[in-house]
């Protein structure tokens, strides 16, 4: 009998349903709030976000939940040990897992792979994720196609929305080709915004030979819930260039020869599903869970369990002892928390206050979210902003449309905020701070505290008696087309700041070679990049001595990057002096000319630049990378053109990016200049046959 018995436990081990939670966003939209907390722990509706998806994950009969942390991993870790889902009678059991050293979900999945956690399919989940979809129904469909198609590998979960639906990801838009009969994704493009023009994708006929019909979906919000089978981690072990789960792990799978995997698509318009991942999805979901368009997700359902909220008429929510003064008015779509007063003629409209809040005389607040334990002196006026917690706004202050205050920030009276400033209580030196460590926390904290010495508050912003710094992002704001704005909420308000940084992977590959950058367990040194680029250089030396295949060139630079944790413009730089060192020793030894060593080389392993390479700025820091390199190895200047040559053949730099380089930087090389006259002649030729 104990045969039986043990193939029956084996059973069951293999039945569980198994969900990994990203807890990091691994972009920077919400800074300088996730400088302090991370974003899954910051509150929606009074209730810290990461509820909202465990919530989701109890719904659905999960039995193991796995959170992947990295920025600020120790406060997500302390919440957990304190919260609900860690008593004996919670519905999963659950384990933080700290993944300190992953940028991003490629990252993070191949942490995952390492560890050896998943025994089956798996529920893949964002930490940000506010839903009411009936699971059991996405999980039958998941089995059905796994068992018609053996390829089979995933299954995305979308919701069908007009293209204007507030809590689509206006950041973000993507297209979704799918076999219409099966909902197979056949192919997937994001779309950044254009300004307010058309947008486009182009696609291989190859992807839809043997399909009978097929539809293009842009109509669809992707919450990031998959179900996935064992092999996804192991396909991002296996391509460490896969940073991001759509526009790299699913566009790559389905554009792959070698891996022949399925991915499909279960679209449903009868349930509410959407991710906080801007301020304008913030803004537009918290209005839904007010208005009770995702319920049972409404604040009266007290998910907390110290919670006290009661409905009223026009979805207003009170918790118990909030004392409210008689001439004050509040309108409809306002929850108020716990030990929170407001004063005589103080007016309230679409907008959520937090715990033990102050807030004053003669106010008018409108669409703003108003954060535990802060104070609002009288006669301010607050519109379409946020107040994180424990912060103070002075008498007859007005912060107009898009303002972020951040916490322990202090807004002396009389002051006039202007739309869209961020305010934080400390200087924010670096986008890749909020991926600092607890251990480091403290020691940054110090470093702070000398510059707030040395450098004084902007008390132009804050006032003579205020508290606080003007955060300020590495990227410019998006100059959207004004007629694409909406026009009556948060999100409409501060649609800039939703665009105004990007995932930290991009930024990362942005940075300059001697720049600065913040590890997970380290603070701010140059020893990192220069140990990487001595290991790399070292590397190339030996795949090019050896003639090593590019793919093992790759991955052992791969490696070295993410164990290093080092950007990509790192990866870029010593690739270029790798392989223009190799030229130059040809030339040095009469072994090649110049023109014949750069073939030789760049021929055979320029390739190695488009792994390297993601975005249209990435291209162009590749391009300033090499000429600087040529410059610094005492190149001759035609090497540069040469190489152009061979990239452009090669389609690793784009003709458009070549021009937009060499316009908006002098660089003095008459031998480009002529290659640069001959693109814009072809551009124009082109043009006149159009």
């Amino acid at each position: 009998m104990a045969p039986k018995v043990k193939k029956q436990k084996e059973i069951v081990k293999d039945e569980r349903l198994q969900a990994i939670v990203l807890t990091d966003s691994f972009e920077t939209r919400f800074m300088p709030l996730t400088s302090v907390k991370p974003r899954c722990l910051l509150p929606l509706a009074n209730v810290p976000l990461i509820e909202y998806t465990l919530e989701f994950l109890a719904k659905a009969g999960v039995d193991e939940v796995y959170l992947m942390c990295c920025s600020h991993a120790d406060q997500i870790s302390e919440y957990i040990e304190n919260s609900k889902w860690n008593k004996p009678w919670s519905p999963f059991k659950i384990q933080t897992i700290m993944t300190l050293e992953s940028r991003s979900v490629g990252d993070a999945m191949r942490d995952l792979d390492n560890r050896g956690l998943i025994t089956g399919d798996f529920l893949l989940v964002s930490g940000d994720v506010v839903t009411n979809i009936q699971f059991d129904k996405v999980l039958e469909q998941h089995k059905l196609l796994k068992s018609q198609d053996r390829d089979h590998i995933a299954t995305m979960v979308l919701t069908k929305a007009s293209a204007l639906h507030r809590t689509r990801s206006h950041s973000e838009p993507a297209t979704f080709i799918l076999d219409s009969k099966t909902n197979k994704c056949l192919y997937y493009q994001d779309i950044p915004p254009v300004n307010g023009k058309k947008s486009s994708i182009s696609i291989d006929p190859e992807f839809l030979e043997n399909v009978d019909e097929f539809i293009v979906r842009n109509d669809l919000i992707d919450c990031h819930v998959d179900i996935c089978s064992p092999h996804v981690p192991a396909i991002f072990q296996e391509n460490f260039d896969y940073q991001y789960l759509r526009r790299d792990f699913v566009k790559g799978i389905l554009s792959s020869d070698i891996l022949k995997k399925s991915i499909y698509a279960y679209i449903t318009d009868e349930y509410y599903a959407a991710r906080v991942e801007s301020w304008q999805t913030y803004d537009a979901i918290s209005q839904d869970i007010l208005a009770r368009w995702c319920y049972p997700i409404v604040p009266d359902s007290n998910f907390l369990e110290n919670h006290t909220y009661s409905y009223e008429n026009e979805h207003i929510y009170k918790e118990d002892n909030v004392v409210l003064a008689q001439s004050c008015k509040i309108g409809s779509c306002v929850a108020i928390g716990s030990n929170t007063s407001i004063g005589d003629g103080t007016i309230i409209e679409n907008s959520v206050i937090g715990r033990n809040c102050k807030i004053g005389k003669n106010i008018y607040i409108k669409n703003s979210y108003i954060w535990e334990n802060s104070t609002i002196e009288d006669s301010c006026n607050i519109e379409y902003s946020i107040i994180a917690s424990n912060s103070n706004i002075g008498e007859n202050s007005k912060l107009n449309k898009g303002s972020v205050i951040g916490f322990n920030v202090k807004i002396d009276h009389d002051q006039k905020i202007d739309e869209n400033i961020r305010i934080s209580s400390s200087k924010v030196q670096n986008l890749d701070k909020s991926f600092i460590t607890s251990e480091d926390e403290e020691e940054v904290d110090d470093d702070d505290d000398d510059d707030e010495d040395e450098n004084s508050f902007d008390y132009e912003i804050v006032g003579e008696n205020g508290t606080g710094y003007i955060y300020e992002s590495e990227d410019s704001d998006y100059d959207d087309d004004a007629s694409t704005k909406p026009v009556n909420s948060l999100m409409y308000q501060m649609f800039e700041l939703t665009l105004s940084d990007d995932s930290i992977v991009s930024q990362s590959q942005i940075k300059h070679k001697k720049k600065r950058s913040y590890s997970t367990t380290s603070i701010a040194t140059d020893y990192g990049e220069e140990n990487f680029e001595k290991e790399a250089l070292e590397t190339l030396a030996r795949a090019l001595e050896n003639n090593h295949d590019l793919d093992t060139a790759l991955l052992e630079l791969n490696t070295l990057r993410m164990s290093m944790n080092v950007t990509y413009h790192e990866v870029r730089y010593a690739t270029s002096t790798a392989l223009l060192t190799r030229v130059k020793e040809f030339i040095g030894t009469d072994t090649l000319n110049n023109k014949e060593a750069v073939e030789k080389i760049f021929r055979q392993w320029g390739s190695l630049f488009k792994r390297q390479i993601f975005d249209e700025e990435d291209q162009i820091d590749l391009l300033q990378t090499l000429n600087q390199v040529i410059n610094d190895l005492g190149l001759e200047k035609q090497t540069l053109l040469y190489i152009l040559t061979i990239l452009y053949d090669v389609e690793t730099l784009e003709e458009e990016l070549i021009l937009k380089w060499w316009k908006d930087n002098e660089i003095d090389n008459e031998y480009v200049a002529k290659f640069i006259e001959w693109l814009e002649e072809a551009e124009e030729d082109d043009s006149d046959d159009e």
